[in-house]
């Protein structure tokens, strides 16, 4: 099973589930994620890549480092730390922090603590068992999720149907409830991979609103909010250039590179929804708002 994007999409679309996590009850788990921002941060110098990191909108609050193991790696804590002290060299934050590892069970945890020792009983380092967290009853919808990526194949449909149901009714945010159920959709193609796509989302009951006309609507939309962007940031590059050879020369090179990146980021972002890329996917391929993402998908799902 493919952990990292999934992983990456549930904390993305649902941030409080991480705070839950720490054990914090819910109502501070949720206070507490709006009070940071979820990235997935790639290091340049390095080529590292951390699987999430939680970045705190206020001072005074930790920073969150975020691992998920689900294969044996001795090195897990050693690349954690490279990450994290990569990090506070690179912007030198005021904050404490705190970096977390996510085990699928016990037994990926490496055998030989004893460079990591200090950190681990200082709190700086916490480990989390996806196998032995307890199964709340009426968990938040966050934990649930967890609850089902752990589950078997024979058991996992059931649960989702359940979590479908769940996010229909509970989650009001029409953006955020697609992201979820096509979250949930996604988990149950890796538990049961004999199933086509089609044939999860007839035993789910969700279904496809890329196929809507009102969501085509929205792609073309898209399209043109992507053309515009690309002609402002093309124009003001070519306005810089042209204080260089003249305004007149300035502005033609900037109609003429925001046309092209504008033209080229509308049809990336249509062929990209077409391919059935997450929100968090397109945004990131396209290194794009993500706002801008969720707005198309909020459209279609308003037909």
């Amino acid at each position: 099973m493919i952990t990292d994007p999934i992983f990456y999409r549930l904390f993305e679309t649902s941030p409080e589930t991480f705070f839950l996590l720490l054990g914090m009850p819910a109502d501070l788990a949720a206070d507490t994620a709006a009070r940071y921002e979820y990235q997935a941060l790639e290091f340049k110098e390095t080529s590292h890549r951390v699987d999430g990191m939680f970045l705190p909108k206020e001072a005074g609050l930790p920073l969150y480092f975020l691992e998920v193991q689900f294969y044996p790696l001795p090195s897990v804590f050693a690349g954690l730390l490279a990450k994290v002290y990569t990090y506070l060299k690179q912007h030198d934050p005021g904050q404490p922090f705190c970096g977390v590892v996510l085990f699928a069970h016990r037994g990926l945890e490496p055998s030989e603590l004893a460079p990591y020792q200090p950190l681990l009983d200082a709190g700086l380092i916490r480990r989390f068992y996806l196998a032995e967290m307890p199964e709340l009853t009426n968990a938040p919808f966050g934990l649930s999720i967890l609850y089902l990526i752990r589950q078997t194949e024979s058991q996992a449909p059931a649960t989702a149907r359940t979590l479908v149901a769940r996010a229909k009714a509970e989650i009001e945010d029409l953006a955020l409830r697609a992201d979820l159920l096509e979250f949930i959709e996604t988990v149950i193609m890796y538990k049961v991979p004999k199933l086509s796509r089609e044939e999860i989302r007839t035993m789910l009951q969700i279904h496809d609103i890329r196929q809507s006309r009102a969501y085509q609507e929205a792609v073309a939309d898209g399209m043109k909010e992507g053309l515009k962007e690309g002609m402002k940031e093309g124009l003001k590059e070519g306005m810089k250039e042209g204080l260089k050879e003249g305004m007149k020369e300035g502005m033609e090179k900037g109609m003429e590179k925001g046309m092209k990146q504008g033209m080229e980021k509308g049809i990336a972002i249509a062929r990209l929804a077409a391919e059935k890329k997450s929100v968090a996917e397109i945004a990131a391929l396209l290194q794009v708002d993500i706002e801008l993402v969720r707005q198309v998908l909020a459209q279609a799902d308003r037909a």
